[in-house]
């Protein structure tokens, strides 16, 4: 080798050279490095969280969105395509309630009607709907006459031209409108060019693509306890997450109390009763919020044992319960198929 080579290729120029490589490597790290974004507000009576990548300002897209989405599936909107079928009323077609009312019919019918959006009359009677006030516990007579219209094998929406409408009873979406939410405004941000995000609504979330530190999403499932001001809820499992959706169902948060004891929001459609189990959260993980949404619901209704042998025949969902056992909080995880239980310290 020559002098000439020799100082190019000797161990100093080799170094600078490897240095100057991985200056360039970071510079261009850091330019590619994505900026989050975060927005907040209200919406079906919740607060929503929303991070995402991308330069632009997203907040008037998804402002849109949640508009649309409330014009459509909120029974405390009297314009709301939901609240206007439920009055009898012909609408124009709607592909958002459309939508919900056909993946309502999937998982009512996977559940043997444990999932049923047509609960609407006895969820108003229990003082959870836009016309209940719970004073009294209901006569059983009253219970059982409402039951005679409940069933979604009992009500169709029928679609005729560029028309719609309910035939037979009532329905309510609550049970999967903020699952469905969190799909539809994910949806919009990638539209617009967003690869990541986390849209949380009440609770339900979607997420795609990677979090701000360039991870998987991290994801708390909470200890089935009554929310208290100030204080933050203990995480008992983080899931690690991307291209999914969570939802959570449970009765320790949303309930009324009548003095002699609490009356729960999730309703058996079966005997139009307030669930009472040992069931405390059910937390479902699926490929979209809405799918999970609506299990998470089912299995509340359903109980324990019958939830853990649905998620067991179903690889394309994760479900995590908590359930109480004389006294001690437990929880089963169902991945894979496979079913575990260990108690909660």
């Amino acid at each position: 080798m020559n002098e000439t080579l020799k100082r190019i290729f000797s161990f100093k120029n080799i170094v600078t050279l490897i240095l100057l490589i991985l200056c360039a490597l970071m510079l261009f790290v850091m330019c590619k490095r994505k900026e989050y974004r975060h927005s907040d507000g209200m919406v079906f009576g919740t607060v929503y969280h929303i991070t995402y990548d991308g330069n632009e300002d997203m907040s008037g897209i998804i402002e849109s969105e949640l508009q649309r989405l409330d014009m459509s599936l909120s029974l405390f909107n009297d314009q709301s395509t939901l609240a206007r079928l439920n009055a009898g009323d012909t609408v124009p077609f709607d592909t958002l309630l459309y939508n919900v009312f056909i993946k309502g019919w999937e998982v009512s019918r996977l559940t043997d009607g444990c999932f049923d959006m047509t609960v609407a009359p006895l969820v108003n009677l229990w003082g959870f709907g836009p016309d209940g006030k719970l004073d009294s516990m209901p006569e059983q007579s009253v219970i059982d006459s409402l039951l005679h219209i409940v069933g979604y094998e009992k009500t169709q929406l029928l679609v005729i031209g560029d028309s719609m409408f309910l035939v037979g009873g009532k329905i309510d979406a609550a049970a999967i409108a903020k699952g469905y939410a969190c799909d539809v405004v994910g949806d919009a941000l990638a539209s617009h060019g967003c690869t990541s995000y986390c849209v949380e609504i009440g609770g339900e979330l979607a997420v795609k693509g990677e979090n701000p530190n360039g991870e998987l999403w991290h994801v708390g499932v909470n200890k089935p306890v009554e929310d208290k001001p100030g204080v933050v809820p203990e995480i008992v499992r983080v899931l690690e997450l991307t291209d999914a959706g969570m939802a959570t169902s449970g009765n320790y948060r949303n309930f009324i109390d009548l003095g002699k004891g609490r009356v729960a929001h999730t309703v058996n459609p079966k005997t139009g009763m307030p669930v009472e189990s040992s069931l405390l959260s059910t937390t479902i993980v699926a490929s979209d919020c809405m799918t999970a949404d609506a299990w998470a619901t089912a299995c509340m209704v359903a109980g324990r044992e019958t939830a853990v042998r649905w998620m067991e025949c179903h690889s394309e969902l994760k479900a995590y319960f908590i359930w109480s056992d004389n006294g001690k909080m437990m929880m089963t995880i169902v991945e894979n198929q496979v079913s575990t239980t260990s108690e909660i310290r």
